[in-house]
């Protein structure tokens, strides 16, 4: 019985010191020789790049606006009142008709 105990803790120890990495390269000096080697390094590959690309620039259409007619009165005239010999805004009301002068050029 103490005999076969002892078979069987040594081959339970021999499996154990066969799997260890610590032990790679260790044999026995008796029985079969065991080359225990470490498992292979795997490499995860790279990732892909990751690419980022700007936002959109959204521009919105021109607006056109159309010019308004032009009004005559818009078009930079004085207006003078020849009975009281001065000129629109000064005089506010004129007695004869207003008389359009066009403006000097300076």
């Amino acid at each position: 019985m103490k005999r076969t105990a002892m078979v069987a803790a040594l081959a339970v120890g021999f499996l154990f010191v066969s799997v260890s990495p610590s032990f790679a390269w260790w044999r026995a000096g008796w029985g079969p020789r065991v080359w225990v080697v470490p498992p292979p390094v795997v490499v995860a590959p790279v990732p892909a790049p990751v690419v980022v690309t700007p936002a959109p620039v959204i521009e919105s259409a021109p607006v056109y606006a159309q010019q308004a007619p032009e009004n005559p009165s818009a078009r930079g005239y004085w207006y003078f009142c020849p009975s009281t010999r001065a000129y629109y805004p000064s005089v506010r009301s004129c007695s004869e008709a207003w008389v359009q002068v066009p403006p000097r050029a300076e």
